[in-house]
């Protein structure tokens, strides 16, 4: 860094508290990468992750441990994906969240107190925010609310993804129709709870592809911090695999979702935000009730059940869609939104419209922000 500085370029770490965020920071990196001005690139992991990142093409002399980033007094911009990071105190430190805040609102003061400019997605993130700001007021004072949008859906919002190459890609026929699960990795959640039956239950339906995409981080790898906090000691890649002699079916175990949106038609979640970057497609979704979750993992994180469970600011979509109790009503469920997917649908779109500031222009919106903290624009 002491090189870079002596230089004249400007410092920029990006933090990544697990693999799955590189794809909320990458679109940012490669914006600024394309403008070429003068900053030196550096990525602080909270555990080795290397051969994860490698689509930032810095050499490993550029990537350190997170647990020494707040030391490193030369960094001008700290970018963390994670509440819980911390740059160095005379950096500003950027909070670009990893998909819309939902489920907890509890936000500590020492994490308020750790970021100074919050880089939001949309209406509905800043909504979110609010809550936090009356429950709190003097801790978050001090930050900086900017209107950026979401870089990751950026390609998607473009069209850079085709919908049939996808398929076939994946081995599967674009002749039919695709249901894609998704679900969250937390404790009380539907992947916690039926494990492969929801695949296996959707696999029932006839004449249908099924994608299963898991959160990244229930593809945490035993060196990370978090293994057992986010994947419950489960090895999900080899659950999935027993599911992959059907010809309709295909796990991915990439970590980017958007091109699996494009190439589905209907959506099977319990309370993932991932549901809100497929209603920009204004295609349904079907929500897994997860009673565990809400009474008893959300209450043991000291966060309000019905706030995460009814309010549009924090429940990913769950009153645009259509909630089932069980697996047989599932089932159900999809085949009625694959035979009338226009149900619904406006007050889908009238939801979304609150979902995003800068539709497709998130990465140059980011990027612009920079540079103006940076006095570089």
């Amino acid at each position: 860094m002491a090189l870079d500085r002596a230089q004249g370029r400007r410092i920029l770490v990006f933090h990544l508290s697990s693999a799955g965020h590189v794809q909320f920071t990458l679109p940012v990196y490669e914006e600024l990468k394309r403008r070429q001005v003068s900053l030196a690139y550096y990525v602080a992991m909270d555990y080795p992750m290397l051969d994860k990142i490698q689509d930032f093409g810095l050499p490993a002399r550029r990537c350190f441990l997170a647990r020494i980033a707040k030391w490193l007094y030369l960094t001008d911009i700290f970018i963390e994906g994670e509440i819980c990071g911390r740059g160095p105190r005379q950096a500003v430190k950027v909070f670009v969240g990893h998909g819309q805040p939902n489920k907890v609102a509890n936000w500590s003061d020492e994490d308020l107190r750790a970021f100074d400019v919050y880089f939001l997605y949309g209406p509905l993130e800043r909504e979110m925010f609010e809550v936090i700001q009356q429950s709190r007021p003097e801790s978050p004072r001090h930050i900086q609310l900017l209107n950026i949008g979401y870089p990751k859906l950026d390609a998607q919002l473009q069209g850079c993804y085709d919908r049939e190459q996808v398929l076939l890609d994946l081995g599967l026929d674009p002749q039919y129709r695709t249901v894609i699960y998704a679900p969250a990795w937390d404790p009380g959640g539907s992947l916690r709870d039926y494990g492969t039956r929801v695949a296996e239950a959707l696999l029932s339906i006839k004449d249908i592809n099924v994608i299963v995409k898991l959160h990244p981080v229930s593809l945490e790898p035993p060196n990370s911090l978090y293994y057992e906090f986010y994947t419950g000691r489960v090895d999900w890649n080899r659950e999935f695999a027993a599911l992959e002699e059907h010809s309709r079916f295909q796990y991915v175990n990439a970590y980017l979702v958007n091109p699996l949106l494009v190439a589905s038609d209907v959506m099977v979640t319990d309370f993932s935000g991932v549901a809100l970057e497929f209603m920009t497609l204004d295609r349904p979704v079907i929500y897994i009730d997860c009673p565990e979750f809400y009474e008893v993992t959300l209450r043991k994180w000291g966060s309000d059940p019905e706030l995460a469970k009814n309010d549009d600011r924090f429940n990913a979509g769950r009153n645009y869609g259509v909630v089932v109790q069980d697996l047989s009503q599932m089932v159900s469920a999809v085949k009625q939104a694959l035979e009338y997917p226009e149900e619904l649908s406006e007050k889908r779109k009238a939801f979304i419209s609150r979902f995003l500031y800068n539709p497709g222009r998130g990465s140059a919106m980011a990027a612009n922000a920079i540079l103006d903290l940076l006095k570089l624009s």
